[in-house]
């Protein structure tokens, strides 16, 4: 049964933080607040605290969820819940992220407000409070000029999916790429990422988001099951490729040297073929090397096997050697300025919407 309608969503704006210390000897990089709903988690930008813990953000979140299938519609009409947003104010060290205040709210309570800004306190500390305002996501659909959108609704995040197997490497990459030690990693062949996050930065004076996903091909013990993986990603990718959803101009493929050519054709097919009709650029990771002959010798043998079944990536998978450290209590001392650079060369924001024409529907009630 196809998907019957998009789930809630809404742009929020994270404003300011009152009161953001944290009881340490040690001086935090700056703090960022993380949105969490069952769909995914949602990262600002990290800011310094002024001289009184305050902290301004002044930054949009689009934060939506994935279509509904027909059954999920089905019983919403009957049992109609409020959706849960928990948001998390978080100390940066050079070790990590270290919580300071959870919140708690809900699509519903942020929509109220009606645009206005609204105050949340800290659960278990009234002292400290963060400053919000939102308002409903629109559907943009085929047959409008451009021109009749509003300024506002126009600033779609530029994202940089981030996918492949578990355990080959993609929160390091992420690490590496923002520069801090945001994304948990793990020491073996079992992924940590059990659901999408997002982490902003910006390269080239462009901002972009980093969409870190589940691992792919875990067994049942791993931290996402394989099937509920590919799930995950399939949502993902069709929200994204939708034309009422947030820009996606790349997709980065994880990849470990040891994966058989089977698998990589087998998700190449799957999401980049199937989901996204080869109309975004895709570029490839290799994971494990350490000497660069080994990779061209590697390429030499897969790469030929790629081609005879029809794959392209936009870069030689040798651009792509990774000095990212494995360890999560590592200091990121070298930033990984190959990914940075692949992103800012081959990221296309026309990738996705061409030769289509939007409007602007109201919201799916």
């Amino acid at each position: 049964m196809s998907n019957m309608r998009s789930g809630p969503g809404l742009v929020l704006e994270v404003v300011a933080g009152t009161n953001s210390s944290v009881p340490s000897d040690r001086t935090p990089i700056g703090y960022y607040v993380r949105a969490s709903t069952s769909d995914g988690r949602w990262n600002t930008t990290i800011k310094a605290a002024e001289a009184d813990y305050s902290v301004s953000w002044n930054e949009t979140l689009n934060i939506h969820a994935p279509s509904l299938k027909f059954l999920q519609w089905f019983m919403s009409i009957f049992s109609p819940t409020s959706k849960k947003i928990n948001l998390e104010i978080r100390a940066l060290y050079e070790s990590g992220p270290e919580h300071v205040r959870a919140f708690e709210t809900t699509f519903e309570q942020l929509l109220g407000c009606d645009g206005q800004s609204m105050t949340l306190s800290a659960i278990n500390n009234q002292d400290i409070s963060l400053t919000l305002k939102a308002q409903r996501s629109i559907k943009i659909t085929p047959h409008a000029p451009r021109s009749s959108i509003p300024e506002h609704t126009r600033r779609l995040d530029r994202n940089v999916v981030i996918f492949g197997e578990a355990g080959s490497g993609k929160s390091s990459l992420i690490n590496g790429t923002t520069q801090h030690l945001l994304a948990e990693t793990s020491n073996d062949a079992h992924g940590c990422t059990s659901t999408p996050e997002r982490y902003p930065v910006e390269i080239s004076d462009r901002k972009y988001v980093l969409i870190d996903t589940p691992g792919l091909n875990e067994g049942s013990a791993g931290t996402v099951p394989d099937a509920e993986a590919k799930e995950l990603l399939k949502s993902l990718l069709r929200e994204l490729m939708s034309s009422r959803s947030d820009s996606i101009g790349l997709l980065v493929y994880c990849v470990r040297r040891a994966t058989r050519p089977r698998t990589f054709v087998e998700a190449y097919n799957k999401f980049y073929s199937g989901i996204c009709h080869k109309r975004v650029p895709i570029i490839i990771v290799v994971e494990g090397w350490e000497h660069e002959r080994d990779m061209e010798s590697w390429w030499n043998i897969n790469g030929n096997q790629w081609k005879s079944h029809g794959m392209h990536f936009a870069n030689h998978p040798c651009d792509s050697t990774s000095n990212i450290p494995d360890g999560v209590t590592r200091r990121v001392t070298e930033p990984s300025g190959f990914l940075r650079n692949l992103i800012a060369r081959h990221y296309s924001d026309s990738a996705v919407g061409t030769r289509r024409r939007l409007v602007i529907e109201g919201p799916n009630e």
